[in-house]
């Protein structure tokens, strides 16, 4: 069957161009690099010139010691202008950086996965860019690595990427822009997806970040918010009234911090949000207020998707929609989720984008029936949320009581009700299990609290892994795991028949599990 190997990438057929002049950054860069000193020199100039008398030895000192720092740092970014050289032939990208420690990196273009583009508001406002080269492999020697350019103008990050996504030539890529057809649009920002925005566990974080942040400033400045009139009143005013009000109040206050925060990051992460596929063969996501953020993937990197659902927003049929592909993490530091190809949206929305990103003409993958997993499966579920988790929190209610912070017959309350709820999510998770092959495809689905439904192409697949727990192994079941090299690495199939699902691994790759079916087989 066709697709069922993994697809190996070929080098190119080598070009006879001339080798490009190397590149540097640009100089604008050691202005960027001491922009960060510019907020806090600005209340220090103020005070010197506002009070005179701070213009003493010790006034001296700080501003001497601020203008030495500004200098160290500007002479750093100097040196790194100077050392730091990189071009791109016809067959690979090169950087050379470093003066006493001399580092050389040199990434074959073929090993090219993905091109991130990130612009911070101080990049933004002197017109640099810096482009993250991303080759999805992991090892020691620099081919493996990330080839990072910080410090280059806008124009020439965004060439930089088309070079290396399109596979064109280096030395041609001029001028070829205006001939070039138009990319097609996939999907664009809707400010109604921003209903979504608090339904996330960002919104709680949010408030935590809030509260303990304002907390450690106000520890770090020694002041105490008690000694203000107006802390002391609202002090006064919940202590006086029912414990259910001051705690309802209390927590309406930091539910609303906890929306307008979620509401203003959403604002900021996907503003000018835009999804395209360019014509040479890639897709492209732009997005971003103050921090303008690209990515583009070439498409034969593509994998598969993955529908991200946690408990708010399926409630009100919305997902997240995030992309498998080869090179493309799903949380980096330089660029935040850079896999996620839409912020929360509704179901219907995501199935569309889903069909276009994946080239498909029927009807929506992540729609697709899937086979259920068997009884057992089930009993697994509620013996964990009947009797497990009551007896935790039996015995969280039990120590409330025994310190007389509780009564005692919310012993017996808590169990009772963290049954009923655990009931009723067994048979969620497990009315939430499924899997199916759809043609190239594999379906998985699993999940209740964040339920998650990944679209994986078969010929990605690279390999398997089946796992038995001792209870599993009694009641019949296995956990298979599906390796790629796409995502978190791996898909995995939790509770599922061993004879059932050594057979769906057979299916989806010929070949690859027969020496091991007689024994699981005959077990079952």
């Amino acid at each position: 069957m066709s697709g069922t190997a993994p697809v190996l990438d070929t080098p190119p057929e080598p070009r006879s161009h001339p080798a490009p002049d190397w590149q540097r950054l640009h100089p604008r860069m050691i202005v960027v690099s001491v922009s960060w000193l510019v907020g806090p020199a600005i209340p220090l100039l103020g005070a010197i010139f506002v009070a005179r008398d701070l213009l003493n030895a010790h006034g001296l000192i700080v501003l001497g010691s601020y203008i030495v720092v500004a200098g160290v740092q500007a002479g750093h970014e100097w040196l790194r202008y100077r050392t730091t050289r990189f071009r791109i032939t016809d067959d690979k990208v090169e950087l050379h950086s470093g003066l006493f420690f001399r580092k050389d990196k040199s990434i074959p273009r073929h090993h090219v996965r993905s091109a991130d583009l990130t612009a911070n508001p101080v990049h933004r406002l002197f017109g640099l860019a810096a482009v993250k080269v991303g080759t999805g492999q992991h090892t020691g020697r620099s081919e493996g690595e990330e080839l990072v350019l910080d410090g280059i103008s806008r124009e020439q990050a965004l060439q930089f990427r088309a070079v290396l996504l399109n596979r064109t030539d280096a030395s041609s890529s001029h001028g070829s822009a205006a001939s070039a057809p138009l990319p097609v649009p996939l999907a664009r920002i809707r400010w109604s997806w921003a209903r979504y925005a608090p339904l996330t566990v960002t919104t709680l974080a949010g408030v935590l970040a809030v509260v303990t942040g304002g907390s450690k400033l106000l520890d770090t400045l020694g002041l105490d918010i008690t000694d203000s009139g107006t802390a002391r009143h609202v002090w006064d005013w919940l202590s006086s009234v029912p414990l259910a009000l001051a705690v309802a109040t209390v927590a309406v206050v930091l539910l609303a911090i906890g929306v307008m925060g979620s509401l203003l990051a959403f604002a900021e992460a996907w503003y000018g949000y835009r999804l395209e596929r360019e014509p040479e063969g890639s897709l492209s996501l732009f997005r971003g207020l103050l921090t303008s953020r690209s990515v583009s993937v070439a498409e034969r990197r593509i994998c598969g998707v993955e529908l991200t659902q946690p408990l708010p927003l399926r409630l009100l049929a919305a997902t997240r929609l995030n992309l498998l592909a080869t090179g493309l993490g799903g949380h980096n530091a330089r660029f935040t989720h850079p896999a996620q190809l839409m912020p929360a949206a509704p179901l219907d929305f995501a199935h569309q984008i889903t069909a276009a990103v994946l080239n498909e003409t029927s009807s929506p993958l992540t729609q697709a029936v899937l086979r259920g997993h068997p009884r057992p499966a089930l009993h697994r579920r509620l013996v964990r949320g009947c009797l497990f988790a009551p007896a935790g929190a039996a015995a969280l209610a039990g120590a409330g009581a025994g310190s007389g912070l509780l009564p005692w017959w919310t012993v017996a309350a808590a169990a009772l009700l963290t049954a009923g709820c655990g009931a009723l999510l067994a048979r969620d998770a497990y009315h939430g299990l499924g899997h199916a092959l759809c043609g190239d495809h594999l379906v998985v689905r699993q999940g209740t609290f964040v339920r998650r439904t990944v679209v994986l192409r078969r010929a990605r697949i690279v390999g398997w892994t089946g796992r038995q727990t001792y209870t599993q192994r009694r009641a019949g079941l296995c956990t298979l795991t599906i390796t790629t090299a796409a995502g978190k690495g791996a898909v995995r199939i939790r509770d599922v028949g061993v004879a059932e699902g050594l057979g769906f691994v057979e299916v989806a790759l010929p070949g690859l599990v027969r020496p091991f079916c007689g024994t699981p087989t005959d077990h079952h």
